[in-house]
C-alpha cells in the first residue's frame, strides 16, 4: 500500500500542476484587437491660377566702366599737389593732380629756346640765299663780258691785228669764269636746301613748342567731367616717369553692369535689340522698390556658354563701384496658360503633386521659367492638365507617393 501511495504522490502533483496552468490560462484578462488606423499628412496647398507670365531669368553680373579715364604723367616731373582720394566724387573742372611747375617750365623755355635758335638761323640763310643770287647774277654777267672778249680776239686774229696768244688767253679766262659761274649755282642750290632745312627744323621746334604748351596745361590734372575716383597712385613729393597713371576716375554715367547670358537667350536678346525693344533686367533695391536695367548691347564674341550682355545701371544705383556683384532678373518672353508654384512642390523638374479627395495623385509638367513674387523665385509650370483651381502640393514630402493621404492646413 505504502508503495503505491509513492507512486501515486508524483502523479497527483503533475496532474495538480497542470491543472493549475490550464485554469489561469483560461481565466487571464483578454486583450482587445489592435484597430490599424492610416496616417494623415498635414500639408501647405496653392490654388492654381493659369495665367500670362513673362518668365525672368536670374543672372550674375559685375559692374564696368566704359569711359574709364587713366590720367598719366606727360613729363619727367615731381607730384606737386594731390587734392583727391580713391572713392571721392568730383565735379567738373574739379583740381586732381598736380606736378611741379618748375619742372614743365624749364622744358617749355627749352622749347622756346629752340624755336628762337631756329628761327634765327632760318633768317640767315635768307640772307645768305639772296647774297648768293646776287654773287650768280655778278659772275654771270661777268661771264658774258668774257665771252664777247674771247669774239673780239677771234675777229682781231682775223684781221692779223692780234696774236694767237691774245685768243688764247681770252679762252683761258672764259673757261675759269665758267668754272666760277658754276661755283656760284652750285651755292645757290645748296643754299635753297639747307633752307629747307632750316624751315623743316623750325617746324619741328614749332611742333616741340606746342607739345611742351599742351604738357604743360597736362601736368595741372582737371576733372573733365563729374565723376568717381578709382583710384590715385602717387603721392605728394613723388617723382614720376612720362607715362606714368597718376589717377584713374569714371563718369557715374559711364557704369554698366556686365553679365553672362546664356547661349539659348541669345537671339531673343539680339532679335528685341534689333527692334528697339531691348529686354528689360530689374533688381530688388534696398528701399523694396524694383529698379529697371534695360539691356544696351551685347559682346562682340561669345563663348561656349553664352555671351556676355551690358545692362545700364541707372542713377539709383550709382553708388556701385566697377567690380561689385550683382543679382539681376531678365525679363523673357510672355508664356500664356502657366501656373507660378513655389520650387518646394516640383519634384525631379518635371512633377508635381496634385490632391484630389485628400490624395496625392502626380502630374507630369514642363518648367517654362520662373517668376519673381514677393521676392521669392517660384517655378513656372505647364501641362494639358493643368486647370485653374487644382490644388497643388507645395511642402516638399520626401515620401510623396501617388495616393498618400493628407490634410490641407488652413
Amino acid at each position: 500500500m505504502s508503495k503505491l501511495l509513492k507512486r501515486l504522490v508524483p502523479v497527483l502533483i503533475i496532474g495538480l500542476a497542470i491543472g493549475t496552468f490550464v485554469y489561469m490560462k483560461n481565466s487571464k484578462p483578454q486583450q482587445p484587437p489592435v484597430q490599424v488606423s492610416e496616417k494623415v499628412w498635414s500639408v501647405d496647398a496653392l490654388t492654381v491660377q493659369l495665367q500670362s507670365i513673362s518668365a525672368v531669368q536670374t543672372l550674375y553680373g559685375e559692374v564696368e566702366s566704359n569711359a574709364l579715364v587713366q590720367a598719366a604723367a606727360p613729363i619727367s616731373a615731381v607730384v606737386e599737389k594731390v587734392a583727391v582720394l580713391p572713392g571721392d566724387e568730383i565735379k567738373k573742372g574739379q583740381l586732381l593732380v598736380a606736378l611741379s611747375n618748375q619742372d614743365v617750365s624749364i622744358l617749355l623755355q627749352q622749347a622756346q629756346a629752340d624755336v628762337a635758335d631756329a628761327r634765327a638761323q632760318l633768317q640767315l640763310q635768307k640772307l645768305t640765299i639772296e647774297a648768293n643770287h646776287q654773287r650768280l647774277e655778278h659772275e654771270q654777267k661777268v661771264l658774258g663780258l668774257k665771252q664777247e672778249a674771247l669774239q673780239r680776239a677771234k675777229s682781231l686774229l682775223k684781221k692779223n691785228l692780234a696774236s694767237q696768244s691774245a685768243v688764247d688767253t681770252a679762252k683761258e679766262a672764259l673757261v675759269r669764269q665758267e668754272y666760277v659761274v658754276v661755283g656760284a649755282d652750285l651755292a645757290v642750290k645748296q643754299s635753297d636746301a639747307q633752307l629747307s632745312q632750316l624751315q623743316a627744323r623750325l617746324q619741328k621746334a614749332l611742333t616741340a613748342l606746342e607739345q611742351a604748351k599742351l604738357n604743360q596745361q597736362r601736368a595741372v590734372v582737371k576733372a573733365p567731367f563729374a565723376g568717381r575716383i578709382s583710384s590715385v597712385g602717387v603721392s605728394v613729393g613723388d617723382r614720376v616717369n612720362t607715362g606714368a597713371v597718376m589717377v584713374s576716375f569714371y563718369s557715374l554715367d559711364s557704369l554698366e553692369l556686365k553679365a553672362k547670358l546664356p547661349a539659348n537667350s541669345l537671339p531673343q536678346a539680339q532679335q528685341a535689340l534689333d527692334n528697339g525693344q531691348p529686354l528689360q533686367a530689374y533688381i530688388d533695391s534696398d528701399n523694396a522698390q524694383r529698379v529697371s536695367m534695360p539691356m544696351k548691347r551685347l559682346a562682340g564674341q561669345a563663348t561656349t556658354s553664352g555671351v556676355d550682355a551690358y545692362f545700364a545701371v541707372p542713377n539709383e544705383l550709382h553708388q556701385k563701384r566697377p567690380g561689385e556683384l550683382m543679382e539681376i532678373y531678365l525679363q523673357g518672353r510672355v508664356q500664356s496658360q502657366v501656373a507660378a508654384v513655389p520650387y518646394s512642390a516640383v519634384y525631379g523638374n518635371n512633377r508635381i503633386y496634385v490632391i484630389e479627395d485628400q490624395r496625392l495623385q502626380s502630374m507630369q509638367v514642363s518648367l517654362q521659367g520662373e517668376v519673381m513674387h514677393n521676392g521669392k523665385l517660384q517655378a513656372l509650370v505647364s501641362a494639358p492638365q493643368l486647370q485653374n483651381g487644382m490644388k497643388v502640393l507645395v511642402t516638399h514630402l520626401p515620401n510623396a507617393i501617388n495616393g498618400l493621404k493628407v490634410a490641407e492646413v488652413e
